[in-house]
C-alpha cells in the first residue's frame, strides 16, 4: 500500500506533556500549564529558525527545547535561579511512550513495511530517547530535520523521505498527532494519517488528512 511509513516522534509516539511530572516539582499546581507553554515555545522556535536569514546560525532541536524550557522557567519561576535546567532536560529524554505504540509498531514491522522516523529531533537526541522509551530498533532509519539544518514544515525536511526510499512522495505515509505536521506533509505530496487523540476539530486551511484515528491502533486497522 505504501513504500514507507514515516512516524513523527514528539507528540505522536512520545507524550510531550508527560514532562509535566518534572515541571510540577518546581511549579506546584502549574505542571500542566508549564508543559503546554514549553511545547508551544518549542514549536514556535523551530518555525522561527526554519525561516531564519542565512546569517543566523542554526540551532538543533535539543538547543531550542532548552531555550523553550528557559522561557518557561522565566514565566513560572520568576526570579528563581535554582531550578535545575539540566535535570529537567534529562527528563525530556525520558518522555512517556504512548501505551499502544510498541505493539502497533511491532505489528507494522511484521508486515514488512519500510518504517522510518521523520522528526525535528537531532540524531543524538533521538538515539537517547529511543533507548529510554522501548522504541529502539523499531525503525529502519531515522530521518532528522537536523540533516538539512532546518525544521518542519519546510519542504526539504519532508523530501528526506522520498529521497531515502527512492520513491514518489505519495508513496509515503506520514503518521503524526500534530496537525501542522499533517498539513506540511500533505502540502508536499505525502499521504497522511492524523492521530486525533483529543477529538479536536481540523484546522480549516483547505487540507484534510487521508486517514484519521484516535490512536495508533487506527493505523493498524488501516494497514
Amino acid at each position: 500500500m505504501f513504500k514507507a511509513i514515516l512516524f513523527d516522534v514528539y507528540g505522536t509516539l512520545l507524550d510531550v506533556h508527560s514532562i509535566q511530572i518534572a515541571l510540577e516539582k518546581h511549579f506546584p499546581g502549574k505542571g500542566i500549564e508549564a508543559a503546554k507553554l514549553l511545547r508551544d515555545k518549542q514549536i514556535e522556535y523551530t518555525r522561527l529558525y526554519a525561516l531564519r536569514p542565512l546569517e543566523i546560525p542554526y540551532k538543533n532541536f535539543m538547543s531550542l527545547t532548552q531555550s523553550a524550557l528557559e522561557y518557561t522557567i522565566k514565566t513560572f519561576g520568576k526570579n528563581n535561579q535554582n531550578i535545575p535546567v539540566a535535570d529537567i532536560m534529562s527528563s525530556y529524554q525520558k518522555l512517556n511512550t504512548f501505551p499502544e505504540a510498541v505493539q502497533v509498531l511491532d505489528y507494522i514491522k511484521s508486515k514488512n513495511y519500510n518504517m522510518a522516523v521523520l522528526s525535528n529531533g537531532d540524531s543524538e537526541m533521538l538515539k537517547e530517547v529511543f533507548e529510554n522509551s522501548g522504541l529502539k530498533d523499531k525503525f529502519d532509519t531515522s530521518l532528522s530535520a537536523d540533516s538539512v539544518k532546518s525544521f518542519k514544515i519546510e519542504s526539504k525536511v519532508y523530501k528526506l523521505a522520498s529521497d531515502f526510499f527512492e520513491c514518489k512522495p505519495d508513496e509515503c505515509l506520514l503518521v503524526s498527532a500534530n496537525y501542522w505536521d499533517i498539513i506540511g506533509a500533505g502540502w508536499n505530496g505525502i499521504k497522511t494519517f492524523w492521530i486525533n487523540r483529543m477529538g479536536v476539530p481540523r484546522d480549516p486551511l483547505g487540507y484534510a488528512p487521508n486517514f484519521e484515528g484516535k490512536s495508533l491502533e487506527g493505523l493498524q486497522r488501516i494497514l
